[in-house]
């Protein structure tokens, strides 16, 4: 069965949706959301059973580290052991740019990568602001598409098992022409554009 649908404009989002999506967030659930690149997955960073299930939505036979959406510079820097992100970090946020830095031991063991590293970002949409701000939580985010297949930029475009398996989706119809998030590896002094 699919999650409940809820028809919002993304650009004046509404408290009482917020406050939706944060309750089944910390609940342990999934949401499928317009995001400011393209349609995406959310869940509670800090639920392992959540991160799971996202990866095998993504069709991955195994948890990935995610993208790790935060609500601030202060919360991001609490995440990585680089000593100088700060600079990085608010030449970058909020906006599209995901930034890969080495990460510290208070990131749960299934956002860290093989390299020791972990992927944050604070968005710039009033939307995930909002979300972020209302449950005070640390979201995973990834594409709302298997893996392989295209960016999806409407709710039209998310995989049927996609939309079977979240617990709300915010659908806003059609979004612009746009790609996923530019990734900057920054662990090294010499910054390298992953895409």
């Amino acid at each position: 069965m699919a999650g409940k649908v809820f028809r919002i404009d993304i650009s004046k989002p509404v408290e009482e949706t917020a406050e939706t999506v944060s309750s089944v967030l910390k609940a342990g659930g999934t949401v499928v959301y317009p995001s400011d690149t393209v349609y995406g997955i959310l869940a509670d960073a800090s639920c392992l059973q959540a991160v799971k299930s996202v990866a095998e939505m993504k069709g991955y036979s195994q948890i990935r580290p995610f993208i790790v959406l935060v609500k601030s510079v202060t919360r991001a820097l609490e995440l990585t052991s680089k000593k100088d992100a700060e600079q990085t970090m608010k030449k970058h946020w909020p906006g599209s740019v995901t930034l890969i830095l080495p990460a510290s031991d208070a990131v749960h063991s299934w956002l860290v990568s093989d390299t020791d590293t972990v992927a944050l970002r604070i968005p710039s949409d009033r939307l995930s602001t909002k979300i972020l701000s209302c449950s005070g939580l640390d979201l995973v985010t990834t594409s709302a598409n298997k893996k392989g297949a295209p960016f999806p930029l409407s709710t039209g475009r998310v995989h049927p098992g996609i939309l079977d398996s979240v617990s709300i989706i915010l659908d806003s119809g059609p979004l612009p022409d746009r790609k996923p998030s530019r990734i900057i590896d920054v662990t090294n002094e010499t910054p390298v554009d992953l895409r």
